[in-house]
């Protein structure tokens, strides 16, 4: 006997697009472009931090609520989130001085993992 089990998943229309970047600064990080976000993402994201370094990605209202509210607990990082196609194309912060590259990998890092704890599982 085989069971034929069809899943439908609501869809809110078209992905959502964000620039999906990292960069030493906006210029260079929005070289890299656009890309449509997985379905679930709801939120652009910039994250800016000193000196040097800008990362954008598809994330979620949640995360972005929980990023300004409480911050990133890491000193002189700036994150913005806005709701509309490429809407992160510019920083929305200035960079601030001394920022060492390593703290964006530990970003992305976060938001993915963050992203990732985000998405609904499916139980059959």
């Amino acid at each position: 006997m085989h069971l034929v089990l069809t899943l439908s998943l609501s869809h809110r229309g078209e992905a959502l697009k964000c620039y999906t970047c990292m960069g030493s600064n906006n210029d260079d990080c929005n070289r890299q472009g656009s890309k449509s976000c997985p379905s679930y993402p709801d939120a652009c994201a910039v994250v800016v931090g000193h000196d040097s370094g800008v990362m954008k990605s598809c994330s979620y209202k949640s995360f972005c609520s929980q990023a300004s509210s409480q911050g990133y607990r890491a000193p002189g990082v700036r994150v913005h989130c806005c709701y509309s196609d490429d809407c992160n194309i510019k920083s929305f912060a200035s960079p601030l001085p001394g920022f060492s590259f390593w703290l964006l990998s530990f970003l992305s890092s976060t938001v993915f993992t963050v992203t990732l704890q985000q998405i609904p599982t499916l139980s059959v």
